[in-house]
């Protein structure tokens, strides 16, 4: 089915200010709270659009789900009691749902089955706008946030190649329309891999590809960030910073790894599967290995030959991971991966010497 036929529009959010707040939510009610308590706070005139909510995918809160809820406004705004930001600009699919509250999920199933029929995918939250502020029974606009790859590819191709050879890695075909099909994407992808295997060293395929990650959610990376400042403010050896790391993402958890070591200046992690119960009961290994995987153009294509190259794509979780942590460049290896036969998708963080 089509985009219309599933009422569904893809638009651009463009970048704006924003004045938000921060909160974990247990409950709908939290949301219309906070929105109030923003609303209060901005100065009159000072709203230029309708409030949204961002709720993170996953989140290591164990006390309801990491969110944020804000109002555009005009300007930012300096105020001890506003955070205020300016928004990317969003690639969004865009939902309204006009119904009761309670059935605000099934209209999220709906954006978010055609999405998954594109093999298409989110950055790490979902997001809502609520043009009917502030009647809590108004319309929600449901957005599925685009991770657009083929546009970060090409973006990090540029930066890494240059032109000339972001052009001959993408051969002329830079995009793909929102609704081609998931063989589409992969053949996209698979070609590009090719040819960015032919014409780059290793470094400059890790540096491009890794690029294109999901975005990993500020606030787990926040929280190491934390652990490892403050490890180092009480050792001389960064390494034990970092082996304080690997003890809190034992025990945090917003951490989804199988496991995870050190030797020397190399971290080693093992994601665990996309699909662990699916993983858990599967009859073979190539079963197992379409469970692991998260990428939704290649669990179910995996006997199709694309290139080791693409897994730089899940080094770069792992490369934000560190960078954020320990404020240095690393280097990220593929150790094992299901596109290599493997069962499990294993990553070596090459950390700086000068940490």
């Amino acid at each position: 089915m089509s985009l219309t036929e599933f009422g569904i529009e893809h638009k651009q959010v463009a970048a704006t200010p924003v004045a938000y707040r921060r909160f974990h939510m247990q409950a709908r009610s939290d949301v219309q709270d906070v929105l109030q308590e923003l609303e209060g706070a901005i100065p009159p005139g000072g709203i230029a659009g309708p409030p949204y909510l961002h709720i993170q995918s996953f989140s290591s809160f164990t006390e309801g789900y990491a969110a944020e809820a804000g109002f555009p406004i005009r300007q930012v705004i300096e105020s001890g009691r506003i955070s205020s930001k300016t928004l990317p600009t969003l690639e969004v699919l865009a939902l309204t749902h006009a119904g009761p509250g309670e059935s605000l999920r099934e209209t999220k199933v709906r954006l978010y089955q055609f999405a998954r029929q594109k093999a298409l995918i989110s950055d790490e939250f979902s997001r809502e706008v609520y043009p009917g502020w502030p009647d809590p029974e108004g319309p929600v606009e449901v957005h599925f946030v685009i991770h657009n790859w083929n546009r970060l590819l090409a973006n990090n191709l540029e930066r890494v190649l240059g032109k000339p050879g972001q052009d001959a890695v993408l051969q002329g075909g830079e995009s793909l329309p929102i609704d081609a099909t998931p063989e589409e994407r992969f053949e996209w992808s698979r070609a590009a891999m090719h040819w960015l295997d032919a014409l780059a060293n290793e470094g400059q395929k890790f540096d491009a590809v890794s690029g294109c990650a999901h975005i990993f959610p500020a606030e787990l990376l926040e929280k190491i960030q934390h652990v490892y400042a403050e490890a180092r403010g009480q050792a001389d050896d960064p390494l034990q910073a970092v082996d304080a790391v690997l003890a809190f993402m034992e025990t945090d958890p917003g951490w989804n790894e199988k496991d995870h070591s050190r030797q020397g200046w190399v971290v080693y992690q093992t994601k665990q599967p996309a699909d662990p119960e699916a993983y858990a009961a599967a009859r073979t290994d190539a079963m197992r290995r379409a469970a692991y995987c998260f990428c939704p153009i290649i669990r179910a294509r995996l006997d199709k030959g694309m290139p080791v190259t693409y897994c730089y794509c899940g080094a770069g979780w792992y490369r934000q991971q560190w960078e954020a942590a320990t404020g240095k460049p690393v280097t990220v290896v593929v150790v094992r991966s299901v596109l290599k036969g493997d069962l499990v998708c294993e990553f070596a963080t090459h950390l700086s010497p000068d940490l």
